[in-house]
């Protein structure tokens, strides 16, 4: 639709639920991976977010979950109105300023460093309300399983590591991704996992955290979303800072679930890795394919928490044909802090 046709169709959509005048309608474009549209609609003392996607299986997920955790009292945006096709809906306006440009502008402050504490202590809450979720609504998986893995695995395949032009053995390759995506898929836990847990997804409004974007959750393991926040490539946080917050979020499940220290870090390291080979497949197909500046800038600081914790893992050898790949991989992070400008 062309905008005016869209600015329309959202009016009349605003009408049959709201009878205050519409004053004003603004395109948002916070560059993300998706293909939702976002629009701001004002009257004389009101805000609200319109959303339009023709996923409707995405959204019916996206209201199931709003709910859920709205009625277990976690920051989420309360959704007004829905259309009768379940491709437009509106929901509260949580403001401009995300968790990422405090950390931008402000660097690491008390202030920045609280609402990172209050995010994880938010989301052991909605994690752990998670467990009476019915997962039958998630979309596009009903969880952290072995194919959800795969198709991590095979999106940083297709989308960053081939077109950074290292040559492979596809089926050594294929192997060690079997084997890892059987050891790393969720067994007996049923927590909420929300799927893209960072910096950009956490709106500050009222001088608290409030989480959006979580369409995508399903049932999973706790740390892989403690390891999308401390691992952002974009928030870029120092070792120090990511160990302090980790053990904060240790200190804030250690009260109510049993969960060796030992065990803990060594779960923590392997969640981290998975989360930035998702993201880097992101990266590349966002980034490097479609040209998207935010996710191109991103690869560099993605390649150098990559080499890290490859070196945290270096006692693994389950997986060495993917590992060795890896390691050609972080050696050309130049290349792409080069070309991909």
């Amino acid at each position: 639709m062309k905008d005016d046709t869209i600015s329309q169709f959202i009016k009349t959509e605003f009408l049959k639920w709201n009878t205050n005048s519409l004053k004003d309608i603004e395109v948002l474009n916070f560059g993300s991976g998706s293909n939702r549209q976002y629009f701001r609609i004002k009257t004389n003392n009101e805000s609200y977010i319109a959303t339009i996607n023709s996923d409707i299986k995405e959204n019916e997920a996206f209201f199931y979950l709003a709910s859920f955790f709205k009625n277990h009292d976690i920051n989420v945006p309360k959704i007004e109105y829905i259309s009768t096709d379940k491709t437009t809906y509106f929901q509260q306006d949580l403001g401009d300023v995300n968790l990422l440009q405090n950390l931008q502008s402000e660097g690491l402050s008390d202030t920045v460093l609280g609402f990172y504490k209050q995010s994880l202590e938010m989301l052991w809450k909605m994690q752990y309300a998670g467990q009476s979720i019915d997962y039958s609504i998630a979309y596009p998986r009903h969880s952290f399983d072995k194919q959800s893995i795969m198709w991590d695995l095979n999106y940083f395949k297709y989308y960053f590591l081939k077109v950074s032009g290292l040559s492979f053995d596809e089926q050594l390759l294929e192997n060690d991704m079997i084997k890892l995506s059987q050891d790393l898929s969720v067994g007996e836990e049923s927590y909420f996992m929300f799927r893209d847990f960072q910096a950009r997804n956490i709106q500050i409004f009222e001088d608290s955290p409030w989480f959006i974007d979580f369409q995508g959750g399903r049932r999973g393991p706790l740390l892989y979303d403690v390891a999308s926040l401390l691992y952002q490539a974009s928030a870029n946080l120092s070792k120090s800072d990511r160990d302090g917050l980790l053990n904060h979020y240790y200190q804030i499940i250690n009260t109510e679930i049993n969960y060796p220290e030992a065990s803990f870090k060594e779960d923590f390291k392997m969640m981290v890795f998975i989360r930035i080979v998702q993201t880097l497949g992101a990266y590349g197909f966002r980034g490097l394919i479609e040209g998207k500046a935010y996710f191109k800038a991103s690869i560099p600081n993605a390649l150098t928490n990559l080499k890290e914790i490859l070196l945290e893992l270096s006692a693994v050898n389950k997986y060495s044909y993917f590992f060795s790949l890896l390691h050609q991989l972080v050696e050309i992070k130049d290349n792409f802090a080069i070309n991909n400008k």
